[in-house]
């Protein structure tokens, strides 16, 4: 096929293009753009330098988000007028996010892909602080690296806004006290609406990566709800991935689940731990779908729970290390005065506890084609005691074993 060379005027039109297209880019970018329009912002447009703290130019950068919002045409709350743009990597040593009155909405960060774009914290406040303020917030393709264990990543105070954060592609490592705290006061409402889609909880947690209800004395904090964690890798150190001493309804869909160490203290870390009794009967609830867990010492279990709600672990399986020496005594599921507790088609390790010493109004333990790799019989699966245990109790109500892949009745 016949080439045509450009001509001086097709150069000279193309470099006039060029040049009013990075006019436009300039123009919606940086401290410069004009008031209301949608932009782009970046540390480096507040002064952060290659290898310097970045603190200053981030409380620069969101504070130039603060005087950027616009009008909702379709609500009362404001919303973002900007993406935060995150290219590199940047070293802070305090929270970034600060407290500030009224309620916002829309912010969105994006990053170029897991520890391409990574802020690393290294002092020991929340690198982020919502106190009452941001609604509908999104993360896409970050790392979040902590280098102080008494730091956290996100305290959520809410009040009735701080709810609908979702964070996509996104990884948490290093050492931490907590990762997102929700918390609130005694009017405490919403926190609700948290998304993890495809992310990578990593590093080591105190406490735990999420703690819902940090003030558990506070009833209302059941009304943090909502939590949706889909094809995740939650693959950790230690402490607990998911507590909830307030608050509920998660639901969990694939995903590797691995605790690969201890806690520091000898304690126990598990993925699921419902450390409080009564609670609202909407929000004590968890599905679990499709997850691979692995227990890789007698430390660590899937679930501690005390709640009287619906639980569900389908199509699961915790039996990778159930070669291990650890695995046959390992309590790996343990429950104090559960209500509903359902296990279908899982595969499961160790032993499972259940401490009876109240009797819920409705309560029923049911496993339907369910196998097991240690323990094989009733007597040396089940682990029942309490006040409210019988003699018969590992084959009497309330369990029930239907279709059991190891002959139980």
């Amino acid at each position: 096929m016949p080439t045509t060379a450009a001509t001086p005027d097709d150069l000279n039109a193309i470099a006039t293009r060029t040049t009013a297209l990075e006019g436009v880019v300039k123009a919606l970018s940086g401290p410069q753009a004009s008031s209301g329009a949608s932009f782009v912002v970046r540390p480096e447009d507040y002064g952060a330098k290659p290898g310097k703290d970045a603190t200053a130019a981030f409380r620069a950068l969101m504070d130039d988000v603060d005087k950027r919002l616009t009008p909702d045409a379709g609500g009362g709350v404001p919303v973002a007028t900007v993406t935060v743009l995150l290219t590199g990597v940047y070293t802070v040593s305090g929270s970034i996010m600060r407290p500030k009155s009224g309620r916002a909405q829309g912010l969105t960060f994006r990053g170029l892909g897991k520890r391409s774009s990574e802020i690393v914290m290294t002092g020991a406040e929340p690198l982020l602080v919502n106190a009452d303020r941001w609604m509908g917030v999104r993360f896409y393709d970050l790392s979040f690296r902590s280098t102080n264990a008494k730091a956290s990543f996100l305290y959520s105070s809410s009040t009735g806004a701080c709810q609908d954060w979702a964070f996509t592609n996104v990884e948490w490592r290093g050492s931490w006290k907590y990762g997102i705290g929700l918390d609130g006061p005694q009017t405490s409402n919403t926190n609700s609406e948290w998304r993890f889609d495809g992310c990578h909880i990593n590093g080591a947690y105190d406490v735990a990566f999420l703690w819902s209800g940090m003030t558990p004395s506070v009833a209302q904090q059941d009304q943090f709800l909502n939590f949706w964690i889909t094809g995740c890798k939650v693959e950790y150190a230690s402490g607990d991935a998911f507590r909830f001493d307030r608050g509920g309804f998660i639901t969990v869909d694939g995903g590797s689940f691995i605790i690969t160490g201890q806690r520091p203290d000898g304690g126990l870390s598990r993925f699921f731990n419902f450390p409080v009794a009564g609670h609202a009967d909407s929000v004590q609830h968890l599905n679990v779908r499709g997850v691979r867990f692995e227990l890789r010492n007698a430390k660590s279990r899937v679930i501690e729970s005390r709640w009287t709600g619906q639980i569900v672990f389908d199509g699961c399986d915790d039996t990778a290390l159930g070669f291990q020496a650890h695995s046959p005594a390992l309590v790996a599921h343990d429950y104090t005065n559960p209500g509903i507790v359902a296990y279908r088609n899982c595969d499961l390790v160790g032993r499972h506890a259940y401490h009876l010493t109240a009797a819920p109004a409705r309560q029923v333990v049911a496993y339907e084609m369910c196998t097991r790799k240690n323990n094989r019989t009733a007597a040396s699966f089940l682990v029942v005691d309490g006040v409210k245990a019988t003699a018969k109790s590992t084959t009497s109500a309330p369990f029930v074993h239907v279709n059991d892949g190891d002959g139980i009745k």
